[in-house]
């Protein structure tokens, strides 16, 4: 028999590990491989409800257009955020803020739901200078509503309020603490594709980016640390494109289709990926 306190912190482990999950979907899915790179369709409730719940990660018209800016000159003199130009934390948290302070850095990469709030302010009137590239997602009537100050501040705030809310209520202080840590790692594995993931990994295609396939990262980020494969089909959905890749967000994409909300799936063929190889799969 389960004791009371043990199920009392198994509920309080599901609900982190429910929100880990959710918000790293909701980036993948929505933010990354759909809105950023159209590599599928989603149906449009589908897609505001993804982008809806990853909207802590970034305005949806910044995001879009700051990412497809980094593609266009990954590792480049202006590049955004490449840690071979401005150092590990400019690119992992810095460049957000506009310091290459490692102290501020690192307080702002720990303050969870503080850098929540924080973001709801700072991130609809910075980094505003690649929204063109975004023009298509600002068409959008809700896309462009929440990307204004203070709807995004608001969205921001309400997320706070409702996530440490109810772990403060059902669970006090040790609730309230534990999500802080799970906040802090979902924003910090985000943060690591753009720092590690251009440090440490493997590179086994032609390129003239140093994105890196990254194992452990392919694993916590459902997929998202094999950047290098990323890096030379931007276009594709499926980002664990070698053997044994574990890729979990190309495992939803593939259920979203199955279940017919996901189409126009793009994914390069076996050809297309051989021929870019460095050494033959």
């Amino acid at each position: 028999m389960f004791t009371s306190d043990f199920l009392y912190y198994a509920a309080l482990a599901i609900y982190c590990f429910g929100y880990y999950v959710a918000a790293g979907l909701a980036i993948n899915v929505a933010y990354h491989r759909c809105l950023t790179h159209r590599s599928f369709r989603l149906r449009k409730p589908l897609e505001r409800f993804f982008v809806t719940l990853g909207l802590p990660a970034g305005t949806p018209i910044q995001w879009v257009g700051n990412h497809r800016f980094h593609h266009r000159h990954t590792d480049e003199e202006s590049d955004p955020h490449s840690p071979l130009r401005d150092g590990f934390w400019h690119a992992h948290v810095g460049w957000y803020i506009g310091t290459n302070n490692p102290f501020v850095c690192f307080a702002y990469s720990i303050a969870g739901p503080l850098r929540t709030i924080y973001d709801g302010w700072n991130r609809p009137r910075t980094n505003q200078e690649h929204n063109h590239l975004a023009a298509d997602v600002a068409e959008d009537n809700y896309y462009r509503f929440v990307s204004r100050p203070l709807p995004y501040l608001f969205a921001c705030s309400l997320s706070v309020l409702f996530i440490f809310g109810i772990a403060y209520y059902v669970w006090g202080l040790i609730g309230f603490f534990i999500i802080w840590i799970t906040s802090a790692i979902v924003y910090n594995l985000g943060d690591a594709i753009d720092s590690i993931a251009h440090l440490y990994g493997a590179r086994p295609f032609e390129a003239d980016h140093y994105a890196r396939n990254n194992p452990i990262l392919g694993l916590l980020t459902f997929g998202e640390g094999w950047h290098a494969n990323h890096h030379v089909f931007p276009a594709s959905a499926k980002h664990g494109l070698l053997p044994y890749q574990i890729d979990l967000t190309w495992k939803i994409v593939c259920l979203l289709k199955y279940i017919g909300i996901a189409s126009d799936i793009t994914v390069p063929s076996t050809e297309q990926i051989e021929a870019k190889l460095i050494n033959s799969i």
